[in-house]
């Protein structure tokens, strides 16, 4: 019942990314940002990350660049600081590096957010489209106080990206988009991402958690503080080529998801139904998502174990007549065929297309994936190694 209760609410969410975008709105008024750049050793793709913020359609003094070279041993830092980032050094004395932990420091020891309206965060392997300030100075003047960007990825090279693609691409139109025109809050994806300085004041980073961004959406919206989804500003981000990685990467999501879910999950519940807050109430059960391998396969396993015995589910699914074919073609909709009219509507290259089926096979790996996660040291950041060497110029003409 969780599961087919969960899966209508989010399919009728998704009809709602069927509509057409709201025109752009001139803004007089300009803010100026920081803009922060953690970095761990990314001297392969740190530049592209500058030179696309400093291709920007806005006024180049109302915008400066923090790349924070957390615990670098590479050239990344001297590469910043020979394009004019401000280059500030994170070397604590553990000696471990973390991008919640530097971002903390940061904000609280080398950027002056009293000289600045807002803060924008990127990751080292991603690129800003030219319009992003600009839009995001827009959102600003509406009185929006956090803003995320409309992520793609930059890289679909090999079959690994263009699966991980797909998911960005159906995510933004049926998830994001929906969520936005209902007034609910958004997901943050740790790039792309703009505060007002206010808000990056008062919500520091967390700075053990291994998906910082989900823990400080959590934390938004317990404060009442909706996240808001900018259609135009858009992120290029770097998505894994290779099984490995995205094994890493995934296990690292699903441990700080884990430490997410306790820290937050009873908490948004008991406030979604005690003030009767919607936005608090379906946070919390995206918050939840993390368990549902768990329930799938408990759920499985018990059907499988009682197959001998009277089951509701599989005496309707074979006994009643016409069932089979109508729970077939029920579960097929939703599941299958109504995620690719995204595809359709965004209009993606064949291969992309294609790709979208082949989405079946990382489902193998959840398995791996959650279990690696669980066992997984809490403390231990891990990162994910980027290569691509693709510029904003690549993507944008």
């Amino acid at each position: 019942m969780f599961f087919f209760l969960t899966g209508l609410f989010y399919l009728l969410l998704s009809f709602g990314g069927l509509f057409k975008k709201s025109g752009a709105r001139a803004s007089k008024n300009f803010c100026k940002f920081a803009i922060l750049i953690p970095c761990h050793n990314e001297e392969n793709v740190i530049k592209f990350a500058i030179e696309s913020l400093q291709k920007m359609d806005y006024p180049s003094d109302l915008h400066d660049i923090y790349v924070v070279a957390d615990h670098c041993s590479d050239a990344t830092a001297e590469i910043a600081g020979s394009m004019s980032a401000k280059v500030v050094y994170y070397d604590d004395s553990s000696g471990i590096p973390g991008k919640g932990r530097a971002m903390k420091w940061a904000l609280e020891n080398a950027v002056p957010l009293a000289d600045y309206d807002a803060v924008c965060y990127f990751d080292a392997d991603s690129l800003a489209h030219p319009k992003f300030l600009a839009v995001m100075n827009e959102r600003l003047n509406l009185g929006e106080q956090v803003i995320q960007g409309h992520q793609l990825a930059k890289n679909t090279n090999a079959w690994m990206a263009k699966i991980l693609a797909v998911g960005h691409i159906i995510s933004n139109r049926f998830y994001q988009k929906p969520k936005y025109l209902l007034g609910l809050s958004a997901t943050l994806h740790g790039k792309g991402m703009c505060f007002t300085s206010e808000v990056a004041k008062s919500h520091p980073w967390h700075e053990t958690c291994l998906t910082e961004d989900l823990e400080m959406q959590m934390r938004l919206v317990k404060s009442g503080i909706r996240i808001t989804w900018a259609e135009d500003a858009l992120v290029y981000d770097e998505e894994p080529t290779a099984i490995r990685q995205y094994i890493k990467r995934t296990a690292r999501w699903t441990k700080g998801a884990l430490h997410t879910a306790r820290i937050h999950l009873a908490g948004l519940f008991a406030k979604g139904i005690k003030e009767q807050d919607f936005c608090s109430l379906e946070a919390a059960l995206w918050c939840s998502h993390v368990y549902r391998f768990m329930l799938v396969s408990v759920t499985g396993m018990l059907i499988y174990y009682t197959k001998d015995y009277f089951n509701l589910f599989l005496w309707v699914y074979h006994i009643l007549p016409g069932v089979e074919l109508t729970v077939k073609l029920f579960f097929l909709f939703p599941l299958v065929l109504y995620p690719a009219t995204a595809l359709l509507i965004e209009k993606v290259d064949f291969d992309i297309f294609v790709a979208y089926f082949m989405q079946p096979f990382l489902g193998f790996l959840r398995l791996p994936v959650f279990v690696a996660g669980i066992l997984r040291n809490p403390l231990e950041w891990g990162r994910t190694e980027h290569t691509s060497r693709i510029a904003i110029s690549d993507l944008v003409e």
